[in-house]
């Protein structure tokens, strides 16, 4: 009777276990196949990056370029990344920049680029470029005061002098959902 009662006991546990390992694997490849909901992208920028030589945003250059601008951000940290499309040559010397401390608040965007902090500002109505930059985060760097918009550092921008003009334009782009967003707007 002993003996039967072991074998039951170890084919019991051996039920258990197998069971137990099953689950395991299938909660395994959920995340894997889904991704952990902190290591997914929780925010994305595309716009454009503008530059030129002279200090402000019109006339007077002999060098400008645009870059087409993509800021993607998991948490509080990112990467900025500045693709070269048109202009009289590329003075950039790097292209994806390191972002942290990332937060959105009233309207604006703060974050550092490279350690230098930066904030641009919504614009909800674009009355200068006849509302082609309607809802887009805007900031740049120049010398005339009454064209200036949020902050953009140059530092970071290594290859541009420091009287340059730069100006980033960013509009969010709605993240493709993900089952721990769907699962999170359910509740």
């Amino acid at each position: 009777m002993r003996k039967d009662k072991r074998k039951y006991q170890t084919a019991r546990f051996d039920f258990y276990s197998k069971q137990t390992i099953a689950i395991i694997i299938v909660f395994l490849l959920f995340i894997i196949l889904n991704g952990c909901p902190g290591s997914r992208v929780t925010k994305e920028y595309t716009g454009e990056f503008l530059a030129n030589d002279s200090g402000v945003s019109h006339g007077g250059f002999e060098w400008g370029s645009h870059y087409s601008a993509s800021l993607v951000i998991r948490g509080t940290k990112g990467d900025l990344i500045l693709t070269h499309e048109i202009g009289l040559g590329d003075y950039l010397r790097k292209h994806e920049f390191s972002v942290s401390e990332f937060a959105e608040v009233s309207g604006n965007i703060s974050f550092k680029v490279e350690g230098r902090a930066a904030s641009l500002v919504l614009i909800e109505e674009d009355s200068i470029w006849n509302r082609q930059y309607d809802g887009y985060f805007t900031g740049n760097k120049t010398s005339d005061l009454s064209e200036r918009i949020g902050y953009l550092p140059i530092e970071p921008f290594i290859g541009f002098n420091s009287r340059f003009y730069i100006d980033l334009r960013l509009l969010p782009q709605q993240p493709e959902p993900d089952l721990f967003g769907l699962i999170a707007g359910l509740q």
